[in-house]
């Protein structure tokens, strides 16, 4: 595994393109010092080193593969393309191919932990050492290194589950062996703490992180950490050998029962802060959930982290968001700067979103046929509309879209933002515009549900104190029927919630965002009845067994979806589809078992694609343990030592 650390010279507008290869994401290089030391002379031009970690560095993470590995991973996307592509090998858990999701996601990830790293190990001290700024001034920016380092470590440990922690690029090892997915979680939660005890409670500037953005972090961080204490997977000895140093002036920690008391009621503490704090920092909740994914309301009140990606640029690679020509379904939408030809949304998702979507999120997720979209536009002229022999074609320029009642597979909504006329000029052919939501205070309220549930070991609830949370989500989505008086009513008022319905609303509420299979996993951490349940989801046992079809799992199935006749702006059905040659549901791509085979205490990797994926890890990218075979043996525990021994700089114990 090797270390990448070629670096441009910084930019003082606080933009650094940081172009690296998936190959040799972690090369390094004697002459990275000298031309950023040479720019750093000022506190400006070290805070534009953290700027650059809001674009360049995820940029092939952020390029489809963070959606193909969270979303068409967890069946939300159909692509009915007849060869192989990272959609469809990752919608059907055939990973017999070499496929650049996990090539380019695995190296973009680490390529945000080396360059993270050199404004901690580098940058920052060098500032402090040579009188160009405080501690106190390095430490805000180490905290925003450290934000996107722990971010990043959490989505590598719930794609991979043991990876190696690299602190220093230049010293790490190339043949380095993966730790302990203990030991990652805990690296990263330490990183989310130390950027919540620095970062300011306002952001410096629009767009950059806060405390609010640390804390809704650390309560992800710390759902996952409750969920794998509840199953009793951490090892014997890592509450004495972290734990117990760590947390050694934490209250909470010696109160706490159990482990999982003790991560549950983290999560509730961090969730009630982000959401107490977050009007007097800025923050607050949309009303509309379509206004979100809009360039004009990019970085957003709810939007704690997004990719700063910069509008108008075409040629500054890595620094534009070319996502919305791999998901917009028509050309005549976005003016030709792409076209989804085989990715549509899934059977699965269509269905719960008629059942628990509500019209205004399930708009903002995906282009229902017979909808009006009065902030979208047909963008191409008349003839040019025709000829592209689109449904929607016969229209004029500038008209407000309306999706063809004649479409019955549906188009992706989020991502897609327009053309010239929708996004006032703002969007371009590969760049849309968009500064791409990672972190939203919705999340928050989801967590904190999530969270109380863990404390008190409940399953299954109707308390509205406990609902309330996801109850803010839930009216958000149905806004249009509160309004018109068809809202079916709270959690709880409804029948009783349990996990399954919180499963199914954070999959309506974070739909293309790379979230739902990180959802899934940390599901089945819980415990063996908890794993169960998510191996039976996932191979789509539950429809056999209870007759549930929210928690179907029809992956890759053709689908009829009808557009409401009487009210085209209103939802309509949808039913799988049958050949007519044989009446069987029609399947684009047979998937693979899901499977966790696993012992308990042992390492979860395959050696080769080809071999079952285990639920909790994708397969090592080739070119990875093909360089590093250390890759594929036992992990390793990670040395805490000098985080314990700097513990004060970590946290606040309030």
């Amino acid at each position: 595994m090797k270390i990448s650390s070629s670096i441009k010279t910084i930019a003082l507008c606080a933009v650094c393109a940081l172009t690296v290869g998936c190959d040799d994401y972690l090369d390094t290089t004697n002459e990275r010092y000298t031309p950023a030391h040479d720019e750093l002379t000022t506190l400006d031009a070290l805070r534009a080193t953290t700027a650059s970690l809001y674009t360049s560095p995820w940029y092939y993470f952020h390029k489809r593969r963070f959606i193909q590995l969270g979303d068409a991973r967890a069946n939300n996307v159909l692509n009915n393309s007849s060869t192989s592509n990272d959609w469809n090998v990752q919608a059907s858990l055939n990973e017999d191919v070499e496929n650049t999701s996990l090539t380019h996601a695995w190296g973009s990830l680490y390529n945000v932990v080396t360059q993270a790293g050199y404004v901690i190990d580098d940058y920052a001290p060098y500032c402090v050492s040579h009188g160009v700024c405080s501690q106190e001034e390095a430490n805000q920016c180490i905290a925003e290194a450290r934000f996107m380092r722990s971010l990043a470590y959490w989505f590598l440990a719930m794609y991979w589950h043991d990876v190696p922690i690299v602190t220093n690029a230049v010293t790490a090892s190339e043949t380095a062996y993966a730790n302990r997915f203990e030991d990652v979680l805990q690296f990263a939660v330490c990183e989310a703490e130390y950027a919540r005890k620095w970062l300011p409670v306002m952001p410096g500037d629009k767009g950059r992180v806060s405390k609010t953005s640390a804390d809704v972090l650390l309560s992800r961080l710390y759902l996952t950490a409750g969920a794998y204490a509840k199953g009793g997977h951490y090892s014997a000895d890592f509450k004495t050998r972290v734990l117990d140093k760590y947390y050694a002036d934490d209250a909470d920690y010696q109160a706490a029962q159990s482990l999982a008391e003790f991560y549950y009621a983290k999560a509730v503490a961090a969730a009630t802060r982000a959401i107490n704090d977050a009007p007097a920092a800025g923050y607050g909740m949309m009303d509309d959930y379509e206004q979100i994914w809009r360039v004009q309301n990019n970085n957003n009140s709810e939007v704690l982290f997004a990719l700063q990606f910069v509008a108008g640029s075409t040629t500054s690679y890595g620094l534009g968001n070319d996502l919305q020509g791999e998901l917009c379904y028509s050309e005549c939408l976005d003016n030709n700067y792409g076209k989804a030809w085989s990715t549509k949304a899934s059977y699965d998702f269509i269905f719960t979103s008629i059942k628990r979507g509500g019209l205004s999120r399930t708009r903002g997720n995906i282009m229902p046929s017979g909808m009006t979209y009065d902030y979208l536009f047909h963008e191409y002229d008349y003839d040019d509309c025709v000829e592209a022999n689109e449904n929607e074609s016969g229209q004029e320029k500038g008209t407000p879209w309306t999706v063809s009642p004649e479409n019955t597979t549906l188009g992706i909504k989020k991502h897609v933002v327009g053309g010239p006329i929708a996004t006032d000029n703002i969007a371009f052919n590969g760049n849309s515009g968009l500064c791409t939501p990672m972190l939203r205070l919705a999340e928050a309220y989801m967590n904190l549900t999530e969270a109380y549930m863990g404390l008190y070991n409940m399953t299954e609830t109707t308390d509205p104190r406990i609902l309330e949370g996801v109850n803010t989500v839930r009216r958000r989505a149905y806004k249009m029927e509160l309004a018109d008086g068809t809202y079916p009513g709270d959690y709880g008022q409804t029948g009783t919630f349990n996990l399954d319905s919180l499963l199914v609303e954070r999959r309506l509420e974070t739909y293309m965002e790379g979230l739902f299979w990180p959802d899934i996993v940390r599901r089945s951490f819980m415990g063996k009845e908890h794993l169960q349940r998510m191996l039976d989801y996932q191979n789509n046992r539950i429809i056999d067994n209870e007759g549930d079809s929210i928690m179907g799992c029809y992956r890759l199935y053709n689908y009829k979806y009808s557009y409401n006749e009487q009210n085209p702006q209103k939802l309509g059905t949808v039913a799988l589809a049958t050949s007519y040659s044989t009446g069987q549901y029609t399947i684009y791509r047979k998937s693979k078992e899901c499977v966790h085979n696993i012992p308990e205490g042992s390492f979860v990797h395959s050696t080769q694609l080809g071999e079952d994926d285990n639920l909790w890890s994708m397969v090592y990218p080739p070119v990875e343990t093909n360089a590093d075979p250390n890759l594929l043996k036992a992990p390793v525990a990670y040395d805490f030592t000098e985080i314990i021994n700097n513990k004060s700089d970590y946290n606040e114990y309030e």
